[in-house]
């Protein structure tokens, strides 16, 4: 049996969400495939994307992002938190060259942890990134060149085998073998009218999903949603205040590509994944600044260039003042480009490729002289 060991970054939920969908498609192809994970999220999040059988071994296996709450994030704490877990790099590295050898992986698969390269590298064992940031690009303003913290995640990147570099990602220079790939996202099959009728929003003239991901809703005055007529609000958890009558809760358990799909506009802070499902359901978004966060400035390029969309100002979004962001991203003459989907079809065949003998390595190295 061979063994695919992923490691997969605890920063929110939006890597296992990159990571799920590949991982099932490799399933699908393949069963007799076994698939061990290496993470630090819980273990009823992973099970809510998993269709198929997986070994689970928690633990940490990077730092990530420390966020105050969902649009700013800690650097501080941030800074002394990937410092911290740098410190002891080398003693980590040496337990998780163990612990892959004990698992007799044939491979791994990183979202996007360095020290899962750095192990199998020196295991032996290939290793495929999948990503659309990466830690170096993210903790590059954090420190001054040549930090040992950059530096030993620097030589992880360049210990990676193959990068698969997702659409909407930043620049990842760090990798010196990339691949792109397809979108990696999810979408709903069901017709829009019979969703909106799910929901319990049938008759509501204009819907605005809120939604922030797994760090939670940012404080705003909930109160000023009520001003807003011919809206109504959905939120996936609502905050403990009374409510205006044009706000309700999701159903508890709703997927959410039925729900994009369901809205006329999502109100987010912007990332991989809420955008790339806004894409595939062609929904317009109004996304909240977050400057501090590398990552930032190319999703909002991306979204003034390409998508219905607005951005709107964090005072404007403290004192609930959307409307004017909200009619603009929904009367937006802009209109998404086809969408590049099947990523994790694409992933998931190399991996095959790779566990059935192919030469990674060879591949990776043919693709960077192909793409300089």
């Amino acid at each position: 049996m061979r063994t695919v060991v992923a490691y997969i970054s605890a920063h929110g939920f939006g890597h296992w969400a990159q990571v799920a969908p590949v991982l099932q498609a490799l399933h699908d192809g393949d069963p007799d495939i076994r698939i061990v994970l290496r993470t630090g999220l819980p273990k009823a999040i992973i099970e809510a994307r998993s269709a198929y059988p997986f070994e689970l071994v928690s633990g940490q296996v990077d730092v990530g992002v420390i966020q105050r709450d969902a649009i700013n994030e800690d650097i501080p704490a941030t800074s002394k938190a990937v410092e911290k877990f740098h410190h002891h790099w080398e003693e980590r590295i040496g337990q998780e060259v163990e612990f892959l050898r004990d698992s007799g992986a044939d491979l791994v698969l990183s979202d996007i942890a360095p020290l899962a390269f750095a192990a199998a590298a020196r295991a032996g064992i290939p290793s495929i990134g999948l990503a659309s940031i990466d830690w170096h690009a993210i903790y590059t303003p954090l420190f001054p060149a040549g930090h040992a913290s950059l530096e030993q995640i620097a030589a992880a990147h360049r210990a990676c085998t193959l990068l698969l570099a997702l659409p909407l990602g930043m620049p990842m220079p760090s990798f010196p073998r990339q691949r792109k790939i397809g979108l990696i996202a999810r979408k709903s099959s069901i017709p829009r009218r019979p969703l909106r009728q799910r929901f319990g929003f049938a008759n509501a003239d204009r819907v605005a999903l809120v939604m922030f991901g797994g760090s939670g809703v940012p404080p705003f005055r909930i109160e000023a949603m009520e001003r807003m007529a011919g809206w109504r609000f959905v939120m996936p958890e609502l905050p403990e205040a009374e409510m205006p009558a044009n706000v309700q809760a999701v159903p508890v358990g709703s997927d959410m590509a039925d729900l994009i799909r369901a809205v006329d506009v999502i109100v987010c802070k912007p990332g991989y994944g809420i955008v790339s499902e806004a894409w595939r359901a062609t929904r317009p978004v109004v996304y909240v600044a977050r400057p501090a966060f590398p990552e930032y400035p190319f999703l909002r390029d991306w979204l003034q260039a390409h998508a219905p969309s607005f951005e709107l100002d964090r005072e404007f979004f403290r004192n609930g003042d959307w409307a004017a962001a909200l009619e603009s991203a929904f009367s937006s003459d802009r209109t998404y480009p086809p969408c590049p989907a099947g990523g994790e079809i694409e992933a998931a065949g190399i991996i095959r490729a790779a566990l059935a003998g192919g030469d990674l390595a060879a591949m990776a190295e043919m693709i960077t002289s192909l793409t300089g």
